[in-house]
């Protein structure tokens, strides 16, 4: 049984070794393979004083990255600060979502082919819906223009904030980079070519570190890495430590060959990191205290699966915003779901089942859709989203 283990160990180090070939320091023998597979890897390592590591490698070239957002209610209107000039876009409030509820609806739409979670957007509030920190774009359409008062506005909480230099996490299907973001321009998520985005710190800017010295907490922090010396890095490497500084966790990147940009996302008491075979490993401080805020609903997920093409059952996923959805005619308003469908979806307004107007007679099955109404819209109407080929697929949400 021991020879066993030991060979596991040994040829799931030689698997994720041969993705880091272009670099010479891979010590990945410090690292314990918790679960390997052809694409991805989930590593642990032990940190002094019992403090943890968990490193994960996901190759763009055969694994998929899902945004998982939840359903708005406000949109924010000229609330955005960091899309194209200060309060010239929105900034909606997005519905915090039960880490465990989103982990069961994906792996209810992927199954088997579902790696693992992690949290991802910093988020500026603690209800049932908060606006994000920065720009997030999202299959095509940038969905939020960021609120944070710390980063390079006019009045930012700290003077600190006000010439730091943001980052962009761009990444497709057969890659991923780290780059500047311009916030007068938008780039690059202005560009149409990047169709999924996120805007957060370097994690040498992070206030944890700027403002409160660098404290031992648990910290996501991400980079990427080439893997075959062609222009293009087809790895990302995600750090999750569970009590380390963000120079720490940043090192940790650094030994394994990251020599690029790193970039830290949501952390603290709000991260969250799940994998389909261990399950929940790092999770959100829940709170039955009233005046201590819990963590388990987060607004932004970021879900990691392999590309497959078996055949599922599909399904479509619309959640009821937190609050009110009032909509006003000509203005704007972002239609979110989550669905596995391979063809479009079609979006119609309802009275009761009575169609009232064709939103969208088809759009792609990409989960997001700006809509602006034309159309005084009454309570009680309902938007739905539904399979083109099968109508009897289908999920809805109620306006106020």
């Amino acid at each position: 049984m021991q020879r066993i283990i030991s060979l596991i160990v040994f040829f799931s180090i030689l698997l994720i070794s041969s993705l880091l070939t272009s670099y010479a320091f891979t010590p990945l023998s410090f690292y314990q393979p918790l679960q390997v597979i052809d694409g991805a890897g989930l590593y642990k390592k032990n940190l002094n004083n019992g403090n943890e590591a968990y490193l994960q490698i996901i190759d763009l070239s055969k694994m998929h990255i899902d945004q998982l957002i939840g359903e708005v209610d406000r949109m924010g209107v000229n609330q955005g600060k960091y899309y194209k000039g200060e309060e010239g876009y929105f900034s909606p409030f997005f519905q915090s979502k039960l880490f465990s509820e989103v982990s069961k609806e994906y792996k209810q739409l992927y199954n088997n082919d579902v790696f693992s979670l992690i949290n991802c957007s910093f988020f500026e509030q603690y209800q049932s819906s908060t606006q994000l920190s920065f720009p997030i774009k999202l299959n095509g359409i940038v969905i939020s223009g960021g609120t944070s008062p710390y980063g390079p506005i006019r009045q930012p909480k700290d003077q600190f904030y006000s010439r730091v230099r943001l980052k962009a996490l761009v990444w497709d299907d057969k890659q991923a980079y780290i780059t500047d973001y311009n916030p007068v321009s938008g780039t690059p998520l202005n560009q149409k070519s990047v169709q999924n985005a996120i805007v957060t710190y370097h994690y040498s800017d992070h206030p944890a570190k700027v403002l409160a010295q660098n404290p031992a907490n648990k910290y996501q922090v991400i980079g990427t890495l080439n893997k075959d010396g062609i222009k293009g890095d087809e790895l990302m490497l995600i750090m999750t430590v569970n009590k380390a500084t963000l120079d720490e966790a940043a090192s940790l990147l650094r030994q394994l060959g990251v020599k690029g940009d790193i970039i830290t996302v949501d952390g603290g008491t709000s991260t969250y990191l799940f994998n389909s075979q261990k399950e929940n490993i790092v999770l959100p401080q829940l709170s039955n205290l009233a005046e201590k805020p819990s963590f388990s609903k987060l607004p932004h997920y970021l879900g990691f699966r392999r590309k497959s093409k078996k055949q599922l059952s599909p399904r479509i996923f619309v959640s009821q915003p937190a609050g009110k959805v009032i909509l006003a005619k000509n203005q704007p308003y972002l239609i979110l779901w989550r669905d596995n469908l391979d063809g479009d979806v079609k979006i119609g307004l309802y009275d009761n089942t009575q169609l009232i107007k064709n939103i969208a007679s088809h759009t792609p099955s990409d989960g997001v859709y700006e809509w602006k109404p034309d159309i005084s819209l009454k309570p009680g109407y309902s938007i739905w989203i539904s399979s083109q080929y099968n109508p009897k697929i289908f999920g809805e949400f109620h306006l106020d």
